[in-house]
């Protein structure tokens, strides 16, 4: 029987392929495990922990002090990178569209007494993401798929250089490979995540891999103007 998140990646890696990635993480803080419960029981979208993990990894090499996420649910991905981030005096901004989501979130950040160190922001990002000014080091984007490329020039605006962007579910249970949707809601996602794909591998001022992980994750590093 499939979890919450085999179900969703069969068609990128193989469930035991993915079981057996899952069961070399280190243990996770209980806190983490009720988040866990918490979205199986209400269906609620949320990383896999294998990619946590890898946000964890990310943020703490790239030593990201100034974070911004977009797309905080309960707040599960948000807490993968304060781990890393809070620890070194970061700060990390996040948006939420949903106000029941946002809530638990909060709450989950109130639980693991991060509270004051997270700035979350109620509202839709295509109205607030535009608001934002200054620099970030590390942009998580895990918003409406269909809205990532809408978003990208505005990320790159506000990611330094050197700093990385990481983009969540951008294979989307394999569609975005076959080209396929499972429903008609979902072709307008899969060809703008195929758009999203195609020009964040071939902008001059990118470096992207894309990892065949959770449901499919893409890196991208701003380059250094100074690097020729």
């Amino acid at each position: 029987m499939y979890t919450i998140w085999e179900a969703a990646v069969s068609n990128i890696i193989q469930p035991e392929v993915q079981r057996y990635i899952r069961g070399l993480l280190p243990p996770r803080d209980n806190i983490f495990l009720e988040m866990e419960q918490e979205a199986r029981a209400k269906v609620i979208p949320i990383v896999e922990p294998e990619v946590g993990h890898l946000l964890y990894w990310l943020a703490l090499t790239q030593k990201s002090t100034r974070v911004l996420e977009i797309g905080t649910a309960i707040g599960y991905s948000t807490l993968w990178i304060a781990k890393a981030v809070l620890p070194q005096g970061g700060e990390i901004t996040t948006l939420e569209i949903n106000p029941p989501r946002a809530a638990a979130a909060a709450g989950y950040f109130k639980k693991a007494g991060v509270a004051h160190k997270i700035k979350l922001i109620q509202g839709d990002a295509r109205e607030i993401l535009f608001q934002l000014s200054g620099s970030y080091d590390f942009i998580f984007l895990d918003a409406a798929k269909g809205k990532y490329l809408e978003f990208l020039n505005k990320c790159l605006e506000l990611l330094q250089p050197g700093g990385i962007l990481v983009a969540e579910d951008v294979l989307m249970r394999g569609m975005v490979v076959s080209g396929e949707a499972d429903k008609r809601r979902n072709k307008t996602a899969v060809a703008r995540l195929q758009s999203y794909l195609a020009t964040v591998t071939k902008l001059p001022e990118l470096e992207t891999i894309i990892l065949p992980v959770g449901d499919g994750v893409a890196v991208s590093t701003k380059k250094d103007n100074k690097i020729t």
